[in-house]
């Protein structure tokens, strides 16, 4: 029992140090990792989104009278405000190399 625990302890801080390293990597202006990061990061919110709109499942089911479509609403905003930011992201990896 020992061993696990210890091995979650490394792999643990193991998970912490990378994360720490990949903010690190994010807060450097030019970074290439940071716009293929944000890239990534704006394609699949822009997927998640859809998803959301499409799917029967919602967090703010259509039947309640209002609360319903603004919440595909603000759904389809953020989707189309992550594609643009991915699109953006890309063109500027584009530019740098």
């Amino acid at each position: 029992m020992d061993a696990f625990f210890s091995f979650l302890k490394i792999f643990f801080l193991g998970l912490f140090g990378l994360i720490a390293l990949l903010i690190i990597l994010l807060s450097i202006p030019k970074s290439r990792l940071r716009n293929i990061i944000l890239e990534f990061v704006g394609w699949g919110t822009t997927a998640v989104s859809a998803v959301s709109v499409v799917s029967p499942i919602d967090p703010i089911p259509d039947f309640i009278p209002v609360l319903g479509q603004i919440d595909d609403i603000g759904m389809i905003i953020l989707g189309v405000c992550s594609l643009i930011m991915a699109l953006y992201m890309r063109n500027q990896r584009k530019e740098m190399y």
